[in-house]
């Protein structure tokens, strides 16, 4: 399934979660856009994304939409196929971040790995 559809169909289901139309939800996100870029979103754009017959939309909309929808904004962008912004910004900065990066690739991790590494990280930082 491509990015466009996981994400259309996650944008889908957390929009009638909250019992909202596409309408309402557009309105909401344009309202947030307009007060910080100047830009609009309008509700035929997202019927398309939710439809995934346009690819999801950039990052800063993303992180509106999951602001109005009270969302998990990693999870949309991931399921966008993007990269969040401060992950880029933390490998151009930090050689130990680049090198854990590379080397988990490297090592080929599967699901259970990237599991018990988060489980892992939770309990060094004293998170259950």
């Amino acid at each position: 399934m491509s990015h466009e559809n996981i994400f259309g169909k996650r944008l889908r289901q957390l929009r009638k979660a909250k019992n909202l139309t596409q309408r309402e939800l557009a309105e909401r996100v344009a309202a947030r856009l307009q007060r910080k870029e100047h830009r609009g979103f309008d509700f035929t754009y997202l019927s398309k994304i939710e439809n995934g017959k346009t690819p999801p939309p950039s990052v800063a909309v993303i992180q509106q939409l999951a602001k109005v929808l009270e969302a998990d904004a990693y999870e949309l962008i991931t399921l966008a196929g993007k990269v969040p912004p401060n992950l880029g910004e933390t490998l151009r900065e930090n050689e130990a971040a680049r090198a854990f990066y590379r080397s988990a690739f490297d090592v080929d991790l599967k699901d259970e790995d990237w599991r018990e590494l988060l489980e892992e990280l939770k309990r060094r930082k004293g998170n259950p």
